[in-house]
């Protein structure tokens, strides 16, 4: 895995000047856009989600020894109520708009080993000239303790989103989003962690 240095306006760079640069090459296996290594990285909780009763993060922060790629992972601390359905939200808008050289899209996601098995977390991308909410098709489970990657499939007519995207889906991305969910089940106050934040061929 190749790991990109610094923010995703490097990655651009590189993607412009693909054929001058050896360390990144445009058809790398795996490039890392966010790793957490230099703080929170523009990751945070929007507005929207901090004014409503159903998203929960208390706060966001980079934190160290809890992490897949580098030494840096961002965490999140929410409080689930139960009993209705609940989501811990963060996003990122992303300099880097053109992402036709990828097919996926990945995010590692930890829950604690003493949080209780129920949570959920899917990719949520905005796209397009209308700034568009594009949803995974379904959550994927996490399982306490251990990290869980979430993969998504960006080349056209994937099954992975309530859609079947066409190839002008990932010419304009333009916010990357997390969503940690309990659907009534379970309650659980604590953190949640993720990393290595990446694009792949």
């Amino acid at each position: 895995m190749t790991r990109m240095p610094g923010t995703p306006a490097v990655l651009a760079a590189c993607l412009m000047m693909h054929a001058a640069v050896a360390v990144m090459p445009l058809h790398a296996a795996e490039i890392v856009i966010f790793g957490f290594e230099g703080g929170q990285e523009g990751w945070a909780v929007p507005d929207w989600a901090k004014s409503s009763n159903d998203y929960v993060v208390e706060e966001s922060a980079a934190a160290q020894g809890r992490a897949t790629e580098g030494h840096g992972a961002l965490e999140l601390k929410a409080a689930f109520p139960g009993g209705r359905w609940t989501g811990a939200y963060v996003e990122r808008e992303v300099e880097t708009t053109d992402w036709t050289p990828f097919g996926q899209f990945s995010v590692d996601v930890l829950v604690p080993e003493d949080a209780p098995a129920g949570l959920k977390a899917q990719i949520i991308l905005t796209v397009g000239d209308k700034w568009e909410w594009t949803e995974m098709n379904r959550a994927v489970p996490l399982t306490p303790g251990r990290w869980a990657t979430i993969t998504v499939n960006l080349r056209p007519g994937s099954l992975d989103w309530k859609f079947f995207p066409d190839d002008a889906f990932r010419r304009s991305v333009r916010k990357i989003g997390v969503r940690i969910e309990s659907n009534e089940e379970p309650v659980y106050r604590g953190s949640l962690f993720i990393d290595n934040i990446r694009l792949a061929e």
